[in-house]
């Protein structure tokens, strides 16, 4: 499992995925905002990195979880970090996190419980691990860098 200590070295160069002079960047975070079609009070972006996406969620208060303190440090001022989710959220999604060298099932474990209505996930769709999160609402693949990114907006179950 990748540790802190490598997510530090690795955002000790800002934009270190190259989101902001990738063009295939800037596709992956429209088709994720386009499939939003209402706002949210409260989001929660769990393992956000500096925030390219997060910034632009369509809610009142948003809420970043991103273990690297660097890349923290770069969110936009509309993004509060916390830890762990902070009760519930209309909105929780994570993006190229469901991963194997990650703590995937912790992730899993705080969407299941901080989402109320809402889950997007969104990941190289051979890497993406195996999990329910409730019913499809909308699902989106397409090409991204040199792979298959899968973008889903679940409605939580009740």
């Amino acid at each position: 499992m990748q540790t802190k200590e490598e997510l530090e070295s690795w955002y000790r160069t800002p934009d270190p995925w190259a989101y902001l002079t990738t063009s295939d960047d800037a596709t992956r975070k429209q088709i994720i905002l386009n499939l939003f079609n209402t706002h949210y009070d409260r989001a929660l972006d769990i393992g956000c990195g500096e925030g390219f996406v997060t910034t632009d969620l369509p809610a009142t208060h948003i809420h970043g979880i991103e273990i690297s303190d660097l890349a923290a440090s770069r969110f936009p001022s509309n993004v509060k970090r916390v830890f762990e989710p902070d009760g519930k959220y209309d909105l929780v999604m994570t993006t190229g996190t469901l991963y194997q060298q990650y703590n995937h099932k912790q992730i899993y474990d705080w969407v299941m419980s901080a989402a109320s209505k809402h889950i997007l996930i969104a990941g190289i769709k051979d890497w993406l691990q195996p999990y329910n999160f409730g019913t499809v609402m909308a699902m989106r693949e397409f090409r991204y860098r040199e792979y298959v990114q899968q973008v889903t907006l679940y409605e939580v179950s009740a």
